[in-house]
């Protein structure tokens, strides 16, 4: 069986490692020991250092950001001081862009891969093996990866060239938040004119207003009062914010995205970063006076 390593596995990395398990011996680094511990039971092999780690071609990352990445790749005692030549890299990151360019600039001097593969989907999309991948990388090394990714999930998707996996990524989640906050406004709007919030979802769900939050976050979240999305509002700040820094070095203003995360932050300011996006609803609750939960 094939060898291969996975730095980082929290929420989201390690349903994507389990997946990779099905197929391959993989190797398991995290700072995290609960989280080696879990991953250990389900038949990863734990190794103690980047050194042992780079033993293996294939390496996939999953961290909380791209700085972390930069770090763990190109920092002191990195993997770029032991990888050997032709080895991969797949950061499954929701990182940036420009950082991505510049990591993969800096291996190719020493004919090392760097392929940025972010993901959209949530853990449940992970462990079913629906969530999208979105590869960013040369069409050669895309037929390589590809196999490995179909691994993880049905929806594999070659992006284009290194860094427009996370462009596109960012650029989604900004677009998701955009629609959350605009569906929050109206369907508030509608219950506050005495229409049944139920109604109005299950109505515009068949109608030109539909998007991801009249098709699931209402309904599979709000409306059944279970409030919790498994995403933090942290994380979709810091999405919009890659994309909306995006946006800034390409001298684009993008004026609905700036607002929706100047809403978001009206959520993130009441309840903290680390609450669930559930309770932006709780934002527009006490904003309009209604109430969208049972």
């Amino acid at each position: 069986m094939e060898s291969i390593s996975f730095i980082g596995i929290g929420n989201m990395g390690g349903p994507l490692c389990e997946r990779l398990l099905k197929k391959y011996k993989t190797c398991v680094f995290d700072l995290n020991k609960t989280n080696l511990k879990k991953m250990e039971k389900m038949g990863a092999v734990v190794l103690d250092s980047l050194k042992k780690i780079s033993d293996n071609k294939m390496i996939f990352l999953c961290l909380p950001s791209s700085q972390e990445v930069e770090k763990i790749v190109l920092g002191d005692n990195s993997l770029s001081k032991f990888l050997k030549p032709h080895s991969y890299i797949i950061d499954m990151t929701t990182g940036e862009p420009s950082i991505s360019r510049s990591i993969k600039e800096k291996l190719s001097e020493n004919f090392i891969h760097f392929i940025d593969a972010p993901v959209s989907g949530g853990p449940k999309g992970a462990r079913e093996g629906t969530i999208a991948i979105m590869a960013g990388c040369e069409k050669n090394e895309y037929d390589i990866l590809k196999p490995y990714l179909d691994t993880i999930s049905k929806n594999v998707f070659h992006a284009g060239k290194v860094g427009d996996g996370h462009s596109i990524k960012a650029g989604n989640n900004l677009l998701n938040l955009i629609c959350r906050m605009a569906t929050f406004e109206v369907i508030s709007l509608l219950t506050k004119d005495g229409v049944n919030p139920k109604n109005a979802i299950e109505i515009i769900q068949k109608s030109s207003g539909r998007n991801y939050a009249t098709e699931i976050t209402l309904p599979d979240n709000i409306l059944s009062g279970k409030m919790h999305q498994g995403f933090t509002a942290a994380l979709m700040d810091k999405d919009a914010s890659i994309a909306l820094k995006n946006g800034l070095n390409l001298n684009i203003e993008l004026p609905l995205g700036s607002l929706s995360k100047e809403l978001l932050n009206e959520t993130i300011k009441a309840f903290g970063n680390d609450t669930d996006m559930s309770n932006v609803a709780l934002t527009y609750e006490k904003k309009f006076k209604i109430r969208l939960r049972p």
